[in-house]
C-alpha cells in the first residue's frame, strides 16, 4: 500500500502548519487566554514537535485544528485591512471619478443646476453624446478593476465597524438626484452605505441608446459627485461610503436573488390574483393568458397589491396602460398586461431580497428613500414572515407600523441637515448629546434581539409609539437650545413627511437566507445551486439573532 501523499493532502498539512504558526505567534503576543479546565488546554498540550523540529500533525486534534483555523481568520482579516484604510479607498475612488468629471461638476453647481439637469444637456447633441460615451466602457473597466482590488478590503472595514448605526442604502440604482440621503437621516444613523451606481447601471447600460447612456452616465457622476465632501470627510467614523454590490462580483448571487424574487412573487401574485400558484412557470402561463387590460382586471382579487409606483395616478387599468408603454418594460419585448404584473413582483421582489442580505452582510438596516421600493420590501417581510408562522406554528411574530400612522399623521425629524454641518458636528464631538436628546427608539428597533419579544403585539405597538411621541417632544426640546453648525440653527433642518420602520419580530430570522438554512424556502434546496458566499452568511446569519428591520425616509415638504 502506498504512502505517497495525494497534492490536496500536502497542500492541507501546508496550511495547517501555518495555522498553528499564528496560532502560536497570537498565544505569544498574549492575544490568547484560554480559561482553565476546557478540552481545547488538554488537547493544546498533547501537541508534540517532531525530531526535525517540526509539530508532529498526528498530535494536532480537531479541536486545534479549529481553533487554528478560527484564529488564522481573524489574523488575516486584521492583515488585509492594514492593506489600506477605507479612508484611503473612499478618496482614491472619488479621485477618479472627479479626474474625468470634475469640470463638469463645477459648471453644474456654478449654474445652480441638478444631476438631472447635467444629465439632460448631455444628451442634447450630438456632439456631447459622443464626447460623454466614447470613453465609457473604457471608464468602467477601470471602475471594474479598481473594485475588484479593493472590494474584500472595503467591505471588512464595512463590516467590522460594530458600534456604529448603519444605513445600507437600497431600493434604488443610487439615491435620488435632487436631495442628499445624508442630509435626510445623517443624526439618525451613523454610516450610510451608497452602491457604486456605474457598477449597477453596466447591465442596464445594455438596452440604452447612446442618448440614453450620456443621460444616466452623467447623473450618476453629478450626483455621486455630491457626497464626495461626506464620503471623504476627516471624521473618525465615516459618514458615507460607497461600496460595490457583492451581487455584482460574487458569481452566481445575482442569479440567486432572482431565485429568491420568483418565489416571493409566486406568494405576491397569489395574493394579488386570490389563487395559489404552485410554480413560477404555472404563474406565467396563468399571467400569459390575462391578454387583455380588462381580463387581467377581472381576475385581480386585491387591487391593493398592484404597484407600480406611489406617484401614479388613475385606475388600475390606467396604470397598466401607463406600464405597458414605459421604458422599464421596452425590454421585456410583446408581453401581455398580466405578464408585466408578473415582472413587476419579480423584479421588486428579487431587489427587496438583495435589500436585506446586502444589509446582514455589512450588519446593517435598510434605508429606503422611494415609497414604491419600500412597501414592495415591507411586502417581502410580510411573507416571510406569514411563512415562519406557518413553519414555526406560530403567531403574531410580524409587525408592521408605519410610524405616520402612530403619530397620527405626519411627523416632523431632522431631515434637512447641510452637508457641511454633518461633519461639523462630528468634528465637534456633537453626535452623542444630539442623540441622547433625540432619544433612541429607531436604533434600540435596530439593536432588538427577536428572542426578547415574548410581550404581546400590542405592548411592542405600545413601545415604539412611545418612543416616537418621545421623540417629537424632544425634536423641541433640540431646537430651543439654539445650537448653531456650519451657521444653521437645528430647528431649520426640521422637515415633515414619513419616518416609518416595519420589523419582522421573531425569534428566528425568516427572510431568504435563513429559511435557506433551514431547509424550509425551496422543496429540497440544492446545496449546489447556493452560492458559497451565500451560505457563509447564511452560517453566520444562525449566530446573529436580529430582527430584520427597514427604514423609510420620506420627505413630503421642509419645515416652514
Amino acid at each position: 500500500m502506498s504512502n505517497e501523499k495525494t497534492i490536496e493532502e500536502v497542500e492541507y498539512e501546508q496550511r495547517l502548519r501555518r495555522r498553528l504558526k499564528v496560532l502560536q505567534e497570537q498565544f505569544k503576543a498574549g492575544k490568547i487566554r484560554i480559561a482553565e479546565g476546557l478540552d481545547v488546554e488538554k488537547s493544546l498540550l498533547a501537541v508534540r514537535t517532531g525530531p526535525d523540529g517540526e509539530v508532529d500533525l498526528d498530535t494536532v486534534d480537531g479541536l486545534v485544528r479549529s481553533m487554528a483555523l478560527a484564529v488564522t481568520a481573524m489574523h488575516d482579516r486584521e492583515e488585509l485591512k492594514k492593506e489600506a484604510s477605507l479612508s484611503e479607498i473612499q478618496n482614491m475612488y472619488f479621485k477618479f471619478i472627479e479626474d474625468n468629471f470634475g469640470g463638469f461638476f463645477k459648471i453644474m453647481n456654478q449654474r445652480g443646476m441638478t444631476p438631472h439637469d447635467a444629465g439632460m444637456a448631455a444628451q442634447n447633441s450630438e456632439a456631447s453624446i459622443k464626447e460623454i460615451t466614447e470613453n465609457l466602457d473604457k471608464f468602467l473597466e477601470v471602475i471594474d478593476q479598481f473594485w475588484d482590488g479593493v472590494v474584500e478590503v472595503a467591505h471588512i472595514h464595512v463590516e467590522d465597524m460594530h458600534h456604529n448605526v448603519k444605513g445600507i442604502f437600497g431600493g434604488d440604482l443610487f439615491p435620488s438626484h435632487d436631495e442628499n440621503i445624508a442630509s435626510k437621516c445623517g443624526l439618525y444613523t451613523d454610516t450610510i452605505v451608497l452602491p457604486d451606481p456605474f457598477l449597477r447601471s453596466k447591465v442596464i447600460f445594455e438596452h440604452y441608446s447612446l442618448a440614453d447612456k450620456a443621460y444616466y452616465f452623467m447623473k450618476h457622476a453629478m450626483n455621486i459627485l455630491q457626497y464626495k465632501q461626506l464620503a471623504c470627510a476627516d471624521v473618525d467614523e465615516p459618514i458615507v461610503v460607497v461600496l460595490p454590490d457583492m451581487a455584482i462580483l460574487q458569481e452566481g448571487e445575482r442569479e440567486f436573488f432572482h431565485r429568491l424574487g420568483k418565489e416571493d412573487s409566486l406568494v405576491h401574485s397569489g395574493k394579488l390574483f386570490g389563487r395559489d400558484f404552485e410554480s413560477f412557470e404555472e404563474l406565467m402561463d396563468f399571467c400569459s393568458s390575462l391578454d387583455s387590460i380588462e381580463r387581467t382586471i377581472a381576475e385581480i382579487s386585491d387591487g391593493s397589491r398592484v404597484l407600480f409606483d406611489t406617484n401614479w395616478s388613475g385606475d388600475i387599468g390606467e396604470q397598466i396602460e401607463r406600464a405597458m408603454k414605459s421604458d422599464h418594460m421596452q425590454p421585456f419585448g410583446q408581453i401581455t398586461p398580466g405578464v408585466a404584473l408578473a415582472s413587476l413582483a419579480l423584479g421588486r421582489m428579487s431587489v427587496s431580497n438583495e435589500m436585506l442580505i446586502k444589509s446582514r452582510r455589512l450588519n446593517g438596516t435598510p434605508i429606503i428613500d422611494a415609497p414604491t421600493s419600500w412597501q414592495y420590501l415591507v411586502w417581502k417581510m410580510e411573507y416571510d414572515a406569514e411563512r415562519a408562522e406557518s413553519a414555526l406554528k406560530s403567531q403574531d411574530l410580524h409587525v408592521i407600523k408605519g410610524l405616520s400612522d402612530l403619530s397620527s399623521g405626519d411627523m416632523k425629524w431632522i431631515g434637512n441637515v447641510p452637508p457641511e454641518a454633518l461633519i461639523e458636528i462630528r468634528k465637534e464631538d456633537a453626535m452623542d448629546e444630539i442623540r441622547d436628546i433625540l432619544g433612541k427608539g429607531v436604533n434600540d428597533l435596530i439593536e432588538a434581539n427577536p428572542a426578547n419579544f415574548h410581550r404581546s403585539r400590542d405592548h411592542i405597538f405600545e413601545n415604539i409609539n412611545s418612543a416616537f411621541s418621545q421623540h417629537q417632544k424632544n425634536l423641541d426640546a433640540l431646537s430651543n437650545k439654539k445650537w448653531k453648525f456650519a451657521g444653521k440653527d437645528i430647528g431649520s433642518w426640521l422637515v415633515v413627511g414619513s419616518l416609518e420602520v416595519a420589523a419582522a419580530v421573531t425569534g428566528t430570522p425568516v427572510w431568504g437566507m435563513a429559511t435557506i438554512a433551514a431547509n424550509q424556502m425551496f422543496d429540497v434546496p440544492k446545496l449546489k445551486d447556493i452560492p458559497q458566499s451565500i451560505r457563509d452568511l447564511a452560517e453566520e446569519n444562525e449566530k446573529v439573532k436580529k430582527s430584520p428591520v427597514g427604514l423609510l425616509f420620506n420627505i413630503h415638504r421642509k419645515n416652514a
